[in-house]
């Protein structure tokens, strides 16, 4: 298994629990078409969850980590047409946080 080496947080908030709705509606119609894509460029896991701690936001969070910082550079140009396609009628905020992993703790795959 590849580790990560660079890793991005990114938060949406929507105006509304609709168009947080709406947008994960058209995510799931096109994203067949982009995640080969940003997987054959480097990205090597994607999640995304709904933030439910915030009262009153209609918010989603990215997380997205990398083999390094070329293949981060490689899926940009894919993540931007994404973002030209989502935000062309829906009112967005979007909160980018990148970092460079210093200190790794994955239990996920431990032996028993």
């Amino acid at each position: 298994m590849k580790k990560s080496k660079l890793i991005n947080f990114t938060t949406q908030d929507f105006v509304s629990e609709k168009e947080l709705e709406l947008k994960l509606f058209r995510w799931d119609k096109i994203k067949e078409k982009y995640v080969p894509k940003l997987k054959a460029n480097g990205l090597l896991r994607m999640v995304t969850t709904k933030i439910w701690n915030k009262e009153g936001k209609s918010r989603l969070g990215h997380l997205f980590e990398y083999e390094d910082d070329k293949a981060y550079k490689k899926c940009q140009p894919i993540f931007l047409e994404i973002e030209r396609n989502e935000k062309e009628d829906q009112l967005i905020k979007v909160f980018g946080n990148r970092g460079i992993i210093l200190e790794e703790y994955d239990f996920r795959y431990e032996e028993n």
